[in-house]
């Protein structure tokens, strides 16, 4: 007997230093297959600042900030986001208790009642029979009696399975990297806030200020129907003529009356947006022209850059090692497991009688191994399919790599096209506007007819709005850069993890 307590012994401290040591999990690695380039293509002619952690403070308006930073601190999408953190993190800190031991102490109390009648002819009759020495409580068992016995009883039990083949380590591992995945997720949601803070900033801004160009040219057709009425009047010009331009007229004041909703309509976007009710919101009228002041694009960007910045492909990135982590809890399950169990407990009976209470204490201590010898092919399905979802994320991982060097170049070639567009716009806007202005003077000073003036007017008037409309798009443009680089987040209280690429 005591040499099998010596062997159990022995065991059980062979496999506590064992376990005590820090296990590494077997993680499998992986790497991307895509070669990153070390610079875009299109990016090269860029001039503007480097900064694009906050690329909002690049346009200068004081609102569009306020209102970003209201939106990253109040909006549902990013506070949705860090309540899914909190979850997963709790299950990263449930995968990390199961790597310690399991302690625990429960006790029982209770009453008993009962009869005892010895029979004549039984051992217990004869035993008490041949006694010489009165039993205190017992020798009156010679007749039938009632028995009450109250007992209590406390016991402590400890188990642990130490991570021997580090498949313990390995799930926790797989739920860290799933709450770091959460955590990109709410950079995505804040790159996101902040980008369509702007959208629909930008877009208010353009709708005033296609109101404005709507108001002129409503005058200028009103003012031109007089004259076709008067010259209708007089003879000079058919009923057709004087239709028409009524019709050019309504349809500007058709068109007036939508352009304050879609104002209104993106400023409600905007109230949601920074988490306000959007009943009662005000966006105050713009006190300079944020689209004629734009920035130029970011400068100095880089690819290896965009893989330590884009929240998805670093969301990408951390699932790869969790499914890598979940491949080699799967493997583990392969090798043998051990377990170690202690159980003790003492308890005490008392009687209702003269008789000794009855007490003890006993322990017991187990180490076990359990090792897979047939399982029908179970563990090696679940390692085959979970090999099969690491090889998917690599493969999601490569794609969205891809997709975002491919979205940063385009984007940088067509706010580059759209800065040449709106340069021969406004050289067209400035050479209507002289066109205009001379036609006016022209007509006052009796050189020409008013209808002259107007036509070169409504002219003007119409590359106003040609020009607003590629103003924003450029505006947009701009904005696609930098969420295509992955500008416009900020770490977050619950951790400042980085995960480095996979190249």
């Amino acid at each position: 007997m005591y040499r099998l307590s010596k062997i159990a012994t022995l065991t059980t401290l062979a496999l506590f230093i064992n376990a005590c040591q820090t296990p590494q999990g077997t993680q499998v690695q992986r790497s991307s297959e895509v070669p990153i380039p070390a610079s875009f293509d299109k990016a090269k002619a860029a001039q503007g600042s480097q900064e694009i952690t906050q690329w909002w403070q690049n346009w200068h308006d004081p609102l569009l900030s306020q209102l970003i930073t209201q939106g990253l601190q109040n909006s549902y999408d990013i506070r949705i986001a860090e309540s899914r953190l909190k979850e997963a993190m709790a299950i990263s800190r449930l995968a990390n208790a199961n790597l310690g031991p399991q302690a625990g102490i429960g006790g029982s109390v209770g009453i008993g009642t009962g009869s005892v009648e010895p029979s004549k002819d039984g051992k217990l009759y004869d035993f008490i029979s041949n006694t010489p020495i009165p039993l205190p409580g017992v020798s009156d068992l010679y007749d039938r009696r009632d028995v009450n016995a109250g007992y209590a009883s406390v016991g402590f039990s400890a188990s642990w399975e130490p991570d021997i083949f580090g498949q313990k380590q390995s799930d926790a591992d797989a739920a860290y990297y799933a709450a770091m995945g959460m955590q990109e997720k709410i950079y995505g949601a804040q790159l996101l806030v902040a980008n369509q803070i702007a959208e629909h900033y930008l877009a208010a801004r353009a709708a005033e200020q296609r109101q404005q160009i709507a108001a002129q040219n409503i005058a200028t057709l009103t003012r031109y129907e007089r004259y076709v009425k008067g010259r209708f009047n007089a003879g000079d010009v058919s009923i057709q003529e004087v239709n028409n331009i009524q019709s050019k007229l309504n349809a500007a004041r058709a068109k007036m009356s939508t352009l304050q909703a879609e104002r209104d309509a993106h400023a409600r976007s905007i109230a949601v947006l920074t988490g306000q009710t959007p009943q009662g919101f005000v966006l105050p009228k713009a006190s300079n022209n944020i689209l004629a002041t734009q920035p130029q694009a970011p400068s100095g960007q880089t690819p290896p850059g965009l893989l330590e910045r884009r929240p998805d492909i670093r969301a990408y990135a951390s699932q790869i090692r969790a499914y890598s982590a979940k491949l080699a809890s799967a493997e583990a399950d392969l090798l043998p497991r051990f377990s170690i169990n202690f159980l003790g407990q003492g308890g005490r009976i008392e009687l209702d009688s003269d008789a000794p209470d009855l007490k003890g204490w006993g322990s017991l201590l187990s180490v076990g191994i359990n090792v897979p010898i047939f399982t029908n092919g179970r563990i090696e399905a679940n390692i085959e399919g979970a090999d099969a979802r690491l090889q998917t994320a690599l493969l999601e991982y490569d794609k969205s790599i891809l997709q975002a060097l491919g979205e940063v170049d385009s984007a940088y070639q067509t706010h580059h096209a759209l800065d040449e567009q709106n340069a021969l716009l406004n050289t067209a806007y400035q050479h209507a506007q002289k066109r205009a202005s001379d036609a006016e003077k022209l007509f006052r000073y009796g050189h020409q007819t008013l209808d002259k003036a107007l036509d070169a007017q409504i002219e003007f008037e119409q590359i106003q709005e040609l020009m607003v409309d590629s103003q924003l798009a450029r505006a947009n443009m701009l904005l696609n850069i930098y969420k295509a680089l992955g500008g416009g987040w900020q770490p977050t209280f619950y951790t400042t993890n980085f995960l480095p690429s996979l190249n």
